[in-house]
């Protein structure tokens, strides 16, 4: 019993010195030591410097336009920047929404067709604010806001057994033509 306490004892002391070493251990830290990060810049690459040329290049040239405007005095204050056509990448202004004919049927007299999963004929409106004016066995043409597009399914596409092409909606044909807007300038009034 004698020897048991003396071990217990023992025992209690080394664990005090390990948690007393422990604690000064914790308080003694330093803050850790963070390595910069390595930034390497590598140049651009070759496509994206002859874009970059092509910008410049057309900046120049406009600058040049309106610059060659102003002397004249044609121009006034404005500068003129042509638009995009309407419809095409980057031009602002009408968009027709994009639709998908999946199904060209015809029934007595005329045909139906199936837009956007809206069954219609002739006459029709569609979501989106559209009206179909012409129904046709391998064409729908769709009257927008802003002009009017043409819809086709490509014959050669059609699965036998299905009512929808191959590639359905993306097989759609589309022929879009805008109305007729006057020419404008940018910042004009």
């Amino acid at each position: 019993m004698k020897y048991a306490a003396i071990v217990l004892n023992a025992l209690a002391a080394l664990l005090l010195g390990w948690g007393a070493a422990g604690i000064y251990a914790l308080l003694a830290q330093r803050p850790a030591q963070v390595r910069p990060a390595v930034v390497e810049l590598k140049p651009l690459p070759p496509t994206a410097v002859t874009d970059r040329q092509q910008v410049e290049g057309t900046l120049a040239a406009i600058g040049r336009i309106n610059a060659a405007l102003q002397t004249m005095g044609t121009a006034g204050s404005r500068a003129l920047v042509a638009e995009p056509a309407p419809g095409t990448p980057g031009a602002v202004g009408p968009v027709m929404p994009q639709r998908t004919v999946t199904l060209l049927m015809q029934q007595g007299d005329g045909y139906v067709a199936m837009i956007d999963d809206q069954l219609v004929r002739q006459g029709a409106l569609l979501r989106g604010g559209g009206r179909v004016i012409q129904i046709g066995p391998d064409k729908v043409v769709v009257r927008e806001t802003t002009g009017r597009q043409t819809l086709s399914v490509p014959v050669g596409q059609l699965r036998v057994g299905t009512l929808r092409s191959a590639e359905a909606p993306s097989a759609t044909g589309t022929r879009q033509q805008f109305n007729a807007t006057p020419p404008s300038l940018v910042g004009a009034p």
